[in-house]
């Protein structure tokens, strides 16, 4: 009996071990299983942070949802918020939602348009993409450009919107590739690099907006994060975005690093970020860039700040900090729009 169970404890063993070394060999040689975790933990339901304040601007907002935009790439859908008493087109925010890269949906800025709509009177529209690495850069950046196309095209959104005042907004990964998409429409020589003609006119752009963006991603190979989530996830992300294992010395890493990317036409921007699991240093180095430049800048950081800000702390409204950049925000749309 004994030995009956050695062996089956034996065959366990091996069992286990087999089962540990192919998810083992499975998450070094594809990004894939990474991302899918990623994608698990990122994916989950909306949440309405500030119900009573969200309720009352649902009433003033109209939402069309799934609207479909043309593409080659899949998940090519946006919701349009307008304001309701607005009969004139008005300045539009288009935002790309986060995820980094590998997940999020359109859905997740619900609770932050329609504060913004109602409060400000311009409109957004939440653009969903195809995510890493079913796509890989710069698909993402591209899908931008097919949005803006589609809505520029389509009288009926032309009705309500005024695509010759837009801003661009994103947060996390979205802010990366929202402002690279306003890079490329100001810059002629990055637009000819990135093959991709200006759709927008200069001045047609009225201000952009960073949420814990990633806005300088050369600086993660210089930098190596003493948290192990946070290696594992920017090299998941990476790997996954770019195409390629060997992302650090990959060329379109510094190519969609944008502090080496804007001009002094880039427009003025608000830009924040938090000091923990985040990506403040990036954020900082692309202030820097733009007072260099000349471009109006506001920002808000916490770099002097003892207390611990997590990455996208901006849409959690019951915190007063988060508060503070919405109002931030706000005022910054209302000066620009």
């Amino acid at each position: 009996m004994f030995q009956k169970i050695k062996k089956y404890l034996k065959w366990c063993v091996i069992l286990l071990s087999t089962v540990i070394i192919i998810v083992t060999i499975a998450f070094t040689v594809s990004p894939w299983p990474s991302a899918y975790v990623i994608g698990r933990m990122f994916n989950g339901p909306v949440k309405i942070t500030d119900k009573s304040v969200f309720e009352q601007a649902k009433k003033n907002v109209t939402v069309k949802s799934d609207v479909r935009y043309e593409s080659t790439v899949k998940n090519n859908t946006l919701d349009i918020y307008t304001p309701k008493k607005e009969t004139k087109p008005v300045t539009t925010l288009i935002w790309v939602h986060g995820g980094g890269y590998v997940a999020g949906d359109k859905s997740g800025l619900s609770e932050f348009a329609t504060k913004l709509v109602n409060d400000t009177h311009v409109a957004v529209v939440s653009i969903n993409y195809q995510t890493a690495p079913s796509a890989i850069y710069p698909s993402q950046v591209r899908q931008v450009n097919d949005a803006i196309k589609f809505l520029k095209m389509t009288p009926k959104y032309q009705q309500k919107l005024n695509l010759s005042r837009v801003m661009f907004g994103g947060d996390s990964a979205g802010a990366q590739i929202a402002l690279q998409y306003a890079a490329i429409q100001t810059n002629a020589r990055y637009a000819k690099e990135m093959a991709m003609p200006a759709e927008l006119e200069n001045g047609q752009i009225k201000g952009t907006i960073s949420y814990c963006g990633p806005l300088d991603l050369q600086q993660v190979t210089n930098q190596q994060s003493k948290s192990l989530f946070m290696r594992w996830f920017i090299n998941t992300v990476a790997w996954s975005e770019l195409g390629d294992r060997n992302w650090r010395e990959s060329y379109t890493l510094q190519q969609a690093s944008l502090v080496k990317q804007i001009t002094s036409q880039f427009p003025p921007t608000y830009i924040t970020d938090g000091n923990a699991y985040s990506f403040q240093e990036q954020g900082l180095a692309f202030e820097k860039r733009l007072q260099y430049l000349h471009v109006p800048v506001t920002s808000l950081f916490f770099n002097h700040v003892q207390k611990e800000v997590t990455h996208e702390y901006q849409f959690n409204y019951q915190t007063s900090l988060a508060q503070k950049c919405y109002e931030e925000t706000r005022h910054f749309v209302m000066r620009y729009q």
